[in-house]
């Protein structure tokens, strides 16, 4: 190579150099200066509103999950409780939304015009946590993943990974949360990058512990423990491991954790929560002499001045348990202090939360209403929970005084008995809803009961509180909550629980639960419990929705009437709609002869046998056929002589015995006779069953009944 072409390679490279130094240097102070700039002053303003801005200690408090099933795992369908505290409210967006969308506008600027710079890898991180600001998980996900493949080694690798996990756990992506979360922190590792890996540790502790797995949520911290050389990290996730132990209960366990604390060179706030909750896990233990010597030794310490509410509050804490009495005049006075002298203080509202669940496992719901009140009025550690349980005995002290001003209006209005009963069972059943989601079942129960047995028969609620009580019993007892299922099916077969007490009972999906077998199998129930007016009203309203199970329905309340009840007019009007509707079934043609010698009979006449049971079927099918007359009059004038009376639209003869007696004013059999086959006037009168040719024939529809509750529990 001559001289010529070296000096001329040498400036290439100066000149490439020197392009590329002033492109870094452009791109930093006229844009990804900026875009870190924005991105500390959002964050700030987050932790401002958040109040997590001064360092301070944590709060912990026992037993916040699991309690009474109310804060169990998550369903599949649901997401991670502890997931809640990532997402950013609108209302704290909005004061920095204009900032937030300036760090998408320079990143995008730089990724497009500066693709060559130092600066991608910075401006692809920020923009993602820019989307994950504005809650667009999938676009953050995105630039994470971006990142990440181009950088999979660079600085913000462990950033990166950690927000990527957050965003997939977010979108409900849990396998392949884990799966990030793993990467997170082989990269933070690898990098020590020991905040990363405190916050991935802290994720997977939480993903446990809503699971219901607490060695899964300690063993990590155990096993960073042993990796790191920092004493002082190695005390700091130490810490984390009592915590886990104190929050589900564990106390003897977190005792040993936080004293363990010492054996590595803790930082001033680290020996401040290793003191504070070991002498919080005594007081639960009621070790309450040597949780007051550590109070009192921390309190005489100057390096913990700043965090003196904390302890004041735990002292809380340790007066209830001394003073047995929660309602004592001691402790509220030292309740009101703390108020007033730290507002809105986290750790004084926890100890409202944990007040409150002591009254309520009390049974005094009134006080931990209260009490519950008070612990929700920020978001803090115990705000969902204290919001549910608020929520729920709110519902629980309205529907109680709703249950008096009804009982009150019946008392001054005796007439408003019923409109009054219906409201009272819906507000009966929203304390039994209470007290199943607090896990009372045999609450639950009995108000299911009541409101089942006191709402009206026609109130369309009622099959709720029947099944309601199936539901709750399927854990418990499932043959009894079979059994509640069946009634279900069989009484309210139209209603909308009866397609999921058929699921539950292995009928199928429940697709054809309001056919007419369905109502068959309702008025098979309500005879056994001997209701003959609901039995007889569901064989017509089958009669009347299913013309091919009609003669079915007609003939089985026919027959149920003559065998079962006894009342041969019903019976008999049901037999005289089957064989004149349905001449050609097997039930007509079953019924005929039975139902010609009953009319012979009613009227006291002499029967000549062979007559009247001859198969008459062919003559009056060729007659209907020919639009003669109607059936039954045929039959009747087909039997004159054996039956000696006319058709439905002439007088009847004059028969001894039955004729009307004019003198007394009554009515008799003959009288009867006549209005049955006219069909116009049922023996109770109600609901129409559709004939063939587009008219109708009254059905007795009986004034409904409640059922015998005696007999419906098996």
């Amino acid at each position: 190579m001559t001289q010529k072409h070296l000096i001329i390679l040498v400036l290439v490279s100066l000149c490439a150099t020197g392009c590329s130094w002033f492109d870094n240097q452009t791109t930093y102070f006229n844009t990804y200066y900026n875009i870190r700039r924005i991105t500390i002053e959002v964050e700030d303003e987050f932790a401002f509103q958040d109040e997590n801005k001064r360092t301070k200690p944590r709060l912990f408090v026992p037993v916040i999950t699991g309690v009474d099933s109310l804060e169990k795992g998550p369903p599949k369908s649901a997401n991670y409780q502890f997931l809640k505290a990532f997402v950013i409210e609108k209302s704290k967006l909005q004061p920095v939304g204009t900032k937030v969308d300036s760090i998408l506008i320079k990143g995008s600027k730089i990724l497009a015009t500066r693709s060559r710079t130092d600066y991608v890898e910075g401006s692809l991180f920020h923009m993602a946590k820019a989307y994950f600001f504005k809650s667009e998980y999938l676009p953050s996900q995105q630039k994470c993943l971006e990142q990440v493949e181009k950088f999979p080694e660079g600085e913000y690798a462990p950033d990166s990974y950690l927000l990527l996990a957050k965003d997939y756990l977010l979108q409900r992506k849990v396998s392949q949360g884990r799966t990030a979360l793993s990467k997170c922190i082989d990269v933070a590792w690898y990098r020590d990058r020991y905040d990363i890996l405190s916050e991935a540790y802290r994720i997977q502790a939480e993903m446990a512990l809503e699971d219901g797995e607490l060695d899964k949520a300690i063993q990590p911290y155990k096993q960073a423990i042993a990796q790191t050389d920092d004493a002082e990290v190695q005390a700091r996730w130490q810490v984390e491991v009592g915590g886990l132990n104190y929050r589900v209960g564990n106390y003897h366990r977190a005792i040993e954790a936080f004293e363990d604390v010492f054996d590595y060179s803790p930082d001033a706030l680290t020996e401040f929560e290793a003191k504070l909750y070991k002498a919080a896990s005594l007081v639960q233990l009621d070790s309450l002499q040597a949780a007051e010597d550590i109070f009192a030794d921390m309190e005489s310490d100057r390096k913990f001045e700043e965090w003196k509410s904390f302890i004041d509050a735990e002292r809380m804490a340790l007066e209830r348990k001394r003073k047995k009495d929660l309602n004592s005049p001691a402790i509220i006075a030292a309740e009101r202090k703390a108020d007033t002298a730290y507002v809105g203080r986290h750790e004084v509202l926890a100890q409202s939360y944990q007040k409150g669940m002591e009254l309520y496992k009390k049974g005094d719901y009134e006080g931990a209403l209260a009490y519950f009140a008070k612990a929700k009025v920020i978001r803090t550690a115990v705000y969902e929970v204290a919001n549910k349980y608020y929520t729920r005995l709110k519902a629980y002290d309205d529907a109680k005084r709703r249950i008096g001003q009804f009982q009150a209006v019946v008392s001054a209005n005796p007439e408003k008995r019923d409109s009054m009963a219906r409201l009272i069972s819906r507000e009966r059943y929203a304390i039994g809803r209470v007290h199943e989601q607090f896990s009372n079942v045999d609450s639950a129960m009995q108000y299911y009961e009541q409101a089942h047995d006191f709402a009206p028969v026609d109130d369309p609620e009622r099959p709720r509180y029947l099944f309601s009580q199936s539901r709750l019993m399927r854990s418990v007892d499932p043959d009894v909550a079979d059994s509640l299922a069946d009634l279900v099916t069989q009484w309210y077969p139209t209603s909308d629980v009866s397609k999921q007490a058929s699921t539950e009972l292995g009928y199928g999906d429940g697709s054809n639960a309001n056919d007419a077998e369905r109502l068959f199998q309702a008025a098979t129930a309500y005879r056994k419990v001997k209701d003959w007016s609901y039995a007889s009203s569901t064989y017509a309203d089958a009669a009347a929705r299913f013309p091919d199970d009609a003669p079915k329905a007609l003939y089985m309340a026919g027959w149920m009437f003559e065998r079962e009840v006894g009342d041969l007019d019903s019976a008999m009007h049901y037999y005289g709609i089957l064989v004149e509707t349905y001449p050609r079934s097997e039930y007509a043609k079953e019924i005929r002869p039975s139902l010609e010698y009953a009319l012979a009979k009613i009227n006291n006449v002499e029967v000549n046998d062979s007559l009247l049971l001859r198969d008459l079927d062919g003559e009056l099918l060729q007659r209907a056929k020919a639009g003669e007359r109607g059936l039954l009059d045929q039959m009747i004038d087909n039997n004159r002589d054996a039956l000696q009376i006319r058709g439905p639209d002439l007088n009847l003869p004059n028969i001894p015995g039955v004729t009307p007696d004019s003198s007394s004013g009554g009515t008799n059999l003959n009288n009867m006779l006549q209005r049955q086959i006219q069909g116009m006037t049922p023996p109770r009168g109600g609901q129409q069953v559709p004939r063939p040719n587009g008219t109708a024939t009254p059905v007795p529809v009986p004034p409904p009944a409640v059922p015998d509750t005696t007999t419906r529990k098996p």
